[in-house]
């Protein structure tokens, strides 16, 4: 695929390149949205799946040996995209926006989407003249920890305890794969890329993971990541036939004891409209830190 500037290059990215790629994404997003997310722990996660094939589901864009924009398709349906504030401007957001779709197609999507901070108005522009349309908005809560958390509330005859590896991964998979399957368009992921990107994930240890059991059964989950001394709720689970007994709010507070007792003092979470839980994280003190949009096209 042709059309890029004069002098640059475009290449599958490789293992490698996860310290280059953390370097521009968070340039990105301290120029876009104010404060940078994203981790060298998360590049390296990412490169760990068994699933990503770096020749089709990634590019990178380099002027000489400078990494300046790069594309990642993860699944089947969701793209991250990002340009060097100093490259913009210069069709490479097109051509990258070019190249995820037809990533999307190499992999089956039908569906090719971005999430979009909605501070972002330029890239909002670019893709709705590309006929992309506002699918759902997606909020980034946060929560300060003035003081540690009490031991969460559980109804009688439960228990939170921390995951047990060599015994305990495909149960928390599947309790979180349940629960998360019942979202509109949800894509489910593979065992081995959870694991990567989950277990496998620099710095983790088990007390990161929440299974929440009654009779033995496990029947819900939280996962913890810690960045920068903020434990960020990856993901948190509740099999449907448990809901409404209060494990949603007991999980969301052992998460917050867990990231005090291991010395962080701010916890946030990831949700958009598809779930129906805002009103939980509100109603435990979290607040909305940064908006953004999923933006989607047919294929």
């Amino acid at each position: 695929m042709s059309g890029l500037p004069d002098g640059l290059r475009a290449a599958p990215l490789t293992a490698g390149d996860a310290a280059e790629l953390t370097a521009v994404a968070r340039a990105c997003e301290e120029h876009d949205t104010g404060t940078a997310e994203w981790t060298e722990a998360d590049a390296i996660a990412i490169a760990g799946r068994p699933t990503l094939d770096f020749a089709r589901d990634s590019v990178g864009v380099r002027d000489g040996g400078a990494l300046v924009a790069f594309g990642l398709q993860l699944g089947v349906r969701l793209t991250f995209v990002h340009v060097l504030p100093a490259y913009r401007g210069r069709g490479i957001g097109t051509w990258l926006l070019r190249w995820s779709q037809d990533a999307a197609r190499a992999i089956g999507a039908s569906v090719t989407a971005q999430e979009i901070a909605v501070t972002e108005h330029e890239a909002i522009a670019l893709l709705e003249a590309n006929g992309y349309r506002k699918r759902w908005e997606a909020w980034a809560f946060e929560i300060t920890l003035e003081r540690e958390p009490p031991a969460p509330v559980l109804p009688a005859g439960y228990a939170i305890r921390d995951f047990v590896p060599g015994r305990d991964e495909r149960v928390a998979f599947d309790v979180i794969q349940r629960a998360f399957s019942e979202w509109p368009e949800y894509e489910p992921g593979t065992f081995d890329d959870w694991v990567a990107t989950s277990l496998g994930r620099p710095g983790f240890v088990p007390a990161l993971l929440g299974l929440v059991e009654r009779d033995g059964e496990v029947v819900g989950a939280v996962l913890v990541i810690e960045q920068d001394g903020l434990g960020w709720i990856e993901q948190l689970a509740v099999a449907r036939e448990q809901r409404g007994t209060g494990l949603g709010r007991a999980l969301l507070v052992h998460a917050f004891r867990t990231t005090w007792r291991r010395g962080g003092r701010r916890c946030g979470l990831g949700t958009d409209e598809r779930t129906g839980a805002r009103g939980l994280y509100e109603r435990v003190g979290m607040h909305v830190r940064k908006t953004y949009a999923e933006y989607g096209k047919s294929l």
